[in-house]
C-alpha cells in the first residue's frame, strides 16, 4: 500500500503542481472554477508565487509523485477574516480510495486549528463521493449555488458546506 507524505508545497514544487493541476482541470472541468484555458498560460514564475503566497498541501507518495492537492485561503478582510475556503482539491485516479484525500483535508483542518471559527468550501453536486467525504469529516451543507458553473453547453449547481470550528 501506497503511504503518502503531506507537506506545503513551495515555490519549487511549481512544476509539479502545474502539471497535477492542469490534469484536474481537464480531467473535472466541472468541478473547478478555474478553466484550463486559463490556467494553462500561467507561468511557472506565477505559479511558484502563488504557492510561495499562498498555502497549497501536496500528497506526495513514497515514490516522490505529487499526488493530491488541496489549497486554502483565509480572509484577510476585518469583517471575514474568521472564514478560511478549501479550494483545487484533487487526487490523481491511482490514489482514490487510499485516504489521501482524508488525510488532505484532515491536514487543513489542523492547519487552521482553532484560528478560524468557520472553513469553507464549494463541491459541484454530481460528485457524490467528495461530499460523503466532507460530510463524514464535519462539513454541513448550507446552500445550493444552481447553475454555478457552465461548461460548454451543461450547467452544475455547486454544494456549499462548511465546518465550524471555533467558539461562537
Amino acid at each position: 500500500m501506497t503511504q503518502y507524505k503531506i507537506r506545503r508545497l513551495r515555490g519549487d514544487d511549481a512544476s509539479s503542481f502545474r502539471e497535477i493541476r492542469l490534469e484536474a482541470l481537464v480531467s473535472h472541468p466541472e468541478a473547478f472554477g478555474a478553466s484550463w484555458e486559463d490556467e494553462q498560460n500561467k507561468s511557472l514564475e506565477s505559479i511558484a508565487d502563488r504557492l510561495e503566497q499562498g498555502y497549497v498541501l501536496g500528497g506526495i507518495s513514497d515514490g516522490g509523485v505529487l499526488t493530491g492537492i488541496i489549497g486554502l485561503s483565509k480572509s484577510t478582510a476585518v469583517k471575514t477574516q474568521h472564514i478560511g475556503s478549501i479550494w483545487g482539491m484533487y487526487v490523481r485516479p491511482v490514489a482514490r480510495g487510499s485516504g489521501l484525500s482524508r488525510q488532505l483535508v484532515a491536514a487543513i483542518i489542523d492547519e487552521v486549528g482553532t484560528t478560524l471559527r468557520s472553513l469553507r468550501l464549494c463541491v459541484v453536486s454530481s460528485n457524490q463521493a467528495a461530499i460523503r467525504l466532507y460530510k463524514s469529516m464535519g462539513f454541513e451543507e448550507w446552500a445550493v449555488e444552481v447553475d454555478a458553473l457552465k461548461v460548454d453547453d451543461r450547467y452544475y449547481d455547486e454544494l456549499l458546506m462548511r465546518l465550524e470550528i471555533g467558539p461562537r
